[in-house]
């Protein structure tokens, strides 16, 4: 029996990072590692390629997914969504996100500062150099003899 018999794959740490990072570490990787069902052929012979890429060894689908697992939480809530199996309220809920009501989705948004507006007089003295310097290069460079 080898000396990570309590530690499990967090024993290449040795004593560094303290006892829950090397838990999360551990259950990190052991997730990764064990084999996932392919969401193709349905047999459990997906690995892991490289960040986020998953191969199955069985019907050589490559696809993208998480970066530990093959499907993460997000990403089955948007193929449930776009399925159409679940209504956008229901998403929203989900997520945690708040929904706005009617009433603030019809108000205007204040406008942003159009661009014919004076600036302030450092930004006009920035403008004024940079249109001299841009007469001065395009002028006709004259030759010394």
């Amino acid at each position: 029996m080898g000396k990570t018999r309590k530690v499990g794959l967090a024993g290449s740490l040795g004593p560094r990072y303290g006892t829950v990072a090397r838990r999360r570490y551990m259950d990190i990787v052991s997730q990764m590692r064990r084999p996932h069902e392919c969401p193709q052929c349905h047999f459990k012979t997906v690995r892991r390629l490289s960040v986020g890429i998953w191969l199955c060894r069985k019907c050589g689908v490559k696809f993208a997914g998480g970066a530990y697992t093959p499907f993460t939480k997000l990403g089955e809530i948007a193929r449930r969504a776009t399925k159409g199996a679940i209504t956008p309220k229901a998403v929203a809920v989900e997520l945690g996100i708040k929904e706005k009501s009617e009433e603030e989705i019809a108000k205007p948004t204040e406008a942003l500062p159009s661009t014919t507006e004076p600036e302030t007089e450092e930004g006009e003295r920035k403008k004024a150099r940079r249109r001299r310097r841009k007469a001065k290069e395009e002028a006709p460079k004259e030759e010394h003899e």
